[in-house]
């Protein structure tokens, strides 16, 4: 049986186990913490939801690197948070040349209905995925990853305008610099303070970085797992938001990253079933 059969199989399988499946928000009070071992996540219920490969378009995982992912929703009225868990048996929190990132992702349809495509929406018919990347959190937790850190015996060459020891970002911060590495954008989407990207799309192969990136979150790794913590205003100032909020209910899907099994872009699984989405008053 070739790969592309089997991830067929896991397809309906996948889409025949989530189907029907329910995730509360709960109301809770007071600011929601990034951190995934906080105590108001005790009060959430926790929904298991099956994975399958991407096999709708190139390129593909017709494997299973993960299978399922756990998750949790809470809500202040403000703001609405997700705790993502699932089994990683390794850690990889580099994005370099052959070797990947863990990541996942939550994806909202920006019109609360099951008919937009799970598959990233389509045109006219919007979707917002939260992104998470370990590769980000390593750089917010230990530092910028650059060349000296991932490879300490590295010889280095002279960068114009910036300052030894060449740390990114403090040391291309001047006009100059940032020109040489591709300007202020380029500059202000790697040096965000956060390990979350908002993005938003209609159809496969049109994702786009939102101008307003006002999400937060924080992943931790412990004991073959990682919890990750992803939350975001539900409405965002000068930018476009989903329609969701308090007593209102929507849709929601998940998506993961295996980095040591080559999975980036296209390559992931994912749950190919909208989950509703009931986010308390």
């Amino acid at each position: 049986m070739n790969g592309l059969v089997v991830g067929f199989i896991t397809f309906l399988a996948g889409l025949a186990l989530s189907f029907g499946l329910e995730l509360v928000s709960v109301k809770v009070k007071g600011s929601i913490p990034t951190d995934p071992f906080s105590k108001v996540w005790r009060k959430a219920k926790a929904v298991k939801v099956p994975l399958a490969g991407q096999t709708v378009t190139k390129p593909m995982e017709v494997n299973l690197p993960v299978s399922e992912i756990t998750v949790k929703s809470v809500n202040n009225g403000k703001e609405i948070a997700f705790l993502l868990i699932w089994e990683d048996k390794t850690q990889d929190r580099f994005h370099l040349i052959n070797k990947f990132s863990d990541a996942v992702a939550v994806q909202i349809p920006y019109e609360p209905s099951a008919d937009v495509p799970i598959t990233m929406g389509d045109k006219e018919k919007r979707v917002l995925i939260l992104h998470w990347t370990a590769f980000r959190q390593e750089n917010i937790d230990n530092g910028y990853s650059d060349v000296a850190k991932i490879h300490p015996n590295y010889a280095y060459d002279w960068y114009p305008h910036a300052k030894p020891p060449y740390r990114y970002p403090e040391d291309w911060a001047n006009q100059y610099a940032l020109a040489y590495i591709g300007g202020e954008k380029v500059y202000r989407k790697n040096t965000l303070k956060t390990p979350i990207r908002e993005v938003v799309a209609e159809g496969y192969g049109s994702s786009t970085w939102k101008d307003v990136q006002g999400a937060d979150g924080k992943g931790v790794y412990r004991n073959g797992k990682w919890y990750v913590v992803i939350k975001r205003d539900f409405v965002e100032e000068n930018t476009s938001n989903p329609e969701w909020g308090p007593g209102k209910d929507t849709f929601v899907t998940f998506a993961v990253w295996d980095g040591s099994s080559g999975n980036r872009g296209a390559r992931k699984v994912l749950s190919y079933q909208w989950i509703k989405l009931r986010i308390e008053r």
